[in-house]
């Protein structure tokens, strides 16, 4: 049973968001724009979902064996959408989307019908799923705890850290780092995968950085919600590794196609009907297909060497995996995704390429392979061991966090959006 505390909390920090976002809007563009615009524009991408998801709720009234196929067609919806081309997708670029009444879809879709599947989806999750912030960035709203028992000084004493440390990770670091996207179109085996690690690093950086600011500003406002990254290099295999990389999207992928094809099929086909379904959620595309099936591959292999303990080779496939998998991921162009497959070599100029970029860029990039770097080497001391960024929450890091970010955040550096808030 929820508390009347707690919904009106609930209501507030929706409130609070569609606030939020409407000042985003204003200082993005210097208030150089019609606020009487803005206020419809960002109404509709915030008030649509609410009232969808509002008329969704005839779904409980179905039968039982309805309510889990309903939960299907719901994930399926956005791939739906892709297909007719209404929705953009997911590679990781910018392309924001006119139509704005789709703002979220993907999230929100994916909240219910994990909801629907866990029989609680209700009048008072609703406005969790739909919340504004979650919907441009996410996480998946797998759930809303309250905290507002804590007091308020407590609450911005612990995640006031998480927020430091997400603008850090987008602003400082992720936004330079578009200035290497013109790289997507060179087709020889060095610029390829020199660019898949850098755009690796780069959706790391943007998605984690804008998740742990979500996750901080909600939990300041009296909000818990799911920790979306936790330290994904901080792991020894592909296995491991997305145990901590995008885990809301993880545990839904779980709940609705991993278990259930495991009891009736076995493990193997249950696996790849998670990264086909996974596949299908970030777009219907060749690429997609691709990269749903290398994946699968990799991460059967990467068990199957586990389970003879062999030593060093789990690790290697996982940055094998990641990097190949990112190439494949962030090119939906078909033919020059094939071109790619030939890893033909021609010279290393990718390097002059990347020695020509602003210092800003430059110093993004050392920045996040010291990150990442430490996140794989110290993954098993104590202030790694829990994959929360604990480390990265110490006071003295904090403030060396947040003396780079304010000397870099005036700088004219890239492209700043959020990597899954196109759609």
């Amino acid at each position: 049973m929820h508390n009347l505390k707690f919904n009106k909390t609930i209501i507030f920090v929706w409130i609070l968001s569609f606030l939020a976002l409407l000042v985003n809007e204003l200082i993005k563009y210097g208030f150089a724009i019609n606020i009487e615009y803005s206020l419809i524009q960002i109404s509709l991408e915030a008030f649509y979902p609410t009232l969808f998801c509002t008329l969704l709720l005839f779904l409980n009234y179905l039968p039982n064996n309805l309510q889990s196929f309903s939960s299907y067609i719901l994930f399926f919806t956005i791939s739906a959408c892709s297909a007719l081309g209404l929705t953009k997708t997911l590679t990781g670029s910018h392309s924001g989307s006119s139509n704005y009444l789709l703002t979220g879809l993907s999230f929100y879709t994916a909240s219910i019908a994990y909801l629907i599947s866990q029989r609680n989806f209700n009048k008072y999750t609703l406005l969790s799923v739909s919340n504004p912030l979650l919907l441009i960035t996410g996480p998946i709203a797998l759930y809303f705890k309250d905290q507002s028992y804590k007091k308020f000084k407590s609450r911005l004493q612990y995640y006031s850290p998480f927020i430091i440390l997400g603008l850090f990770l987008h602003q400082t670091i992720a936004t330079p780092l578009t200035q290497t996207f013109s790289l997507l179109k060179e087709t020889d085996v060095a610029s390829s995968l020199i660019f898949a690690l850098l755009f690796e690093l780069f959706v790391y950086a943007n998605f984690c950085g804008l998740s742990l600011l979500i996750y901080g500003v909600l939990g300041i406002m009296g909000i818990k919600i799911p920790l979306n990254f936790r330290q994904p290099f901080s792991a020894t295999n592909i296995v491991d590794f997305w145990k901590g990389w995008h885990t809301s999207l993880s545990l839904v992928l779980k709940t609705l196609f991993y278990s259930p094809l495991r009891k009736k099929w076995g493990s193997s086909i249950a696996i790849f009907g998670v990264y086909i379904s996974s596949a299908l959620w970030h777009g219907v595309t060749f690429n997609f297909v691709v990269w749903g099936t290398f994946h699968a591959f990799v991460f059967l292999i990467s068990v199957a060497i586990l389970k003879r303990k062999i030593p060093v080779l789990p690790f290697i496939l996982m940055i094998f995996g990641s990097v190949v998998g990112r190439l494949i991921f962030a090119d939906s162009d078909t033919s020059r995704l094939i071109e790619k497959f030939h890893f033909k070599f021609t010279d290393f100029s990718v390097f002059d390429k990347l020695m020509a970029v602003q210092d800003e860029v430059k110093i993004s990039i050392v920045l996040i392979i010291l990150f990442v770097a430490s996140e794989c080497i110290f993954q098993n001391t104590k202030y790694f061991r829990n994959r929360n960024y604990k480390f990265f929450r110490l006071p003295i890091v904090q403030l060396i966090i947040l003396f780079i970010t304010v000397a870099l955040l005036s700088k004219e550096m890239g492209t700043n959006y959020a990597v899954y808030g196109q759609r």
